[in-house]
């Protein structure tokens, strides 16, 4: 058996056979851990055959098997197993990838995916602390959303998490949990907004993006923030000539937040209810904001204004 370490990120419990340097490590060890994370070997795959046919237009394979648990296989960076019950993942790192490239996607997709099975829902958000509270930012991969943060950032905001957004509701507030603190972010938007990160930063060749620790002394906060409003930023190709914000209600605002689910792939039709209770329970206690604005540096400065506008109002 190989010796396992324990670490604390997304308010979670990791028990892992795989060391990790992008999460803090657990103090005591009494606790349950919420995921078990397995080192696997080749072996451990080999009986694995996954039937239909995989999207070519999807970088990760992902297939529900018999027994209910989850294949999940990127070619180039991990394949896994996550039992039906999401408390056990095994993972191997394939190929020569980097080991901070392995866990950026190990503590993305494969610990999202235990917690769908495991009845939770997360979103595919950047999220960012200002003044004391959250604003999260919604889009689709490409939309800017590191690039507004990055740029936050070097107005003063400080980072939560980068990617998946996994929610708590306390009464009549929505806690966004901390995720591990790194920003993944394109060559120009890091050196422009935080060069003294970029210096320690790590180039990851998969994504083609470097990524970087935001704050040198680290991260202001450990604790779950409270989220004061979502904003979504649009697609990548959106072209618009003025910055605007509109509250979203209604359907809109139901697809856009059932849009931004971190584990899409995960089609079940017993999850759809779930997914629906809880698009209607973060619509309940968070404004949800359209976010268009010109894709230049230019804009930004106004578009941070609509943001505080839009927290403080």
């Amino acid at each position: 058996m190989n010796p396992r370490h324990r670490y604390r990120v997304y308010g979670l419990l990791l028990e892992s056979e795989l060391p990790l340097t992008s999460a803090h490590e657990a103090v005591g060890g009494e606790d349950r851990a919420d995921i078990t994370i397995l080192a696997g070997s080749q072996a451990d795959f080999d009986s694995i055959s996954p039937k239909g046919e995989r999207d070519p237009e999807d970088w990760i394979e992902h297939v529900v098997l018999d027994d209910g648990s989850v294949y999940m296989k990127s070619s180039e960076v991990f394949e896994a197993v996550i039992s039906a019950d999401g408390r056990t993942a095994t993972c191997r790192k394939l190929a020569d990838v980097e080991q901070r490239a392995f866990e950026a996607n190990l503590l993305n997709f494969i610990v999202s995916a235990s917690l769908t099975l495991q009845g939770e829902e997360t979103l595919h958000a950047t999220v960012l602390e200002m003044d004391g509270r959250a604003v999260g930012l919604l889009g689709q991969s490409g939309a800017g959303k590191s690039t507004l943060a990055a740029y936050l950032i070097s107005r003063g905001a400080d980072l939560v998490t980068d990617d998946m957004l996994r929610l708590a509701f306390a009464d009549d507030v929505v806690l966004a949990y901390p995720g591990p603190y790194r920003l993944k972010l394109l060559d120009d938007p890091a050196t422009r907004f935080l060069p003294d990160a970029v210096t320690d930063g790590h180039f990851n060749a998969l994504s083609g993006k470097i990524m970087v620790r935001p704050r040198r002394e680290g991260r202001r906060h450990h604790s779950p923030v409270p989220l004061a409003a979502l904003f979504h930023i649009g697609s990548p190709g959106d072209t618009v000539g003025t910055i605007s914000g509109r509250r979203l209600n209604g359907l809109e605002l139901a697809r856009t937040l059932l849009s931004s689910a971190m584990d899409t792939r995960y089609a079940k039709s017993s999850r759809m209810e779930r997914q629906i209770r809880f698009a209607a329970r973060v619509a309940d206690l968070l404004p949800l904001h359209a976010l268009r604005y010109p894709r230049t540096v230019e804009a930004l400065d106004g578009v941070a204004r609509e943001i505080r506008r839009v927290v403080g109002g």
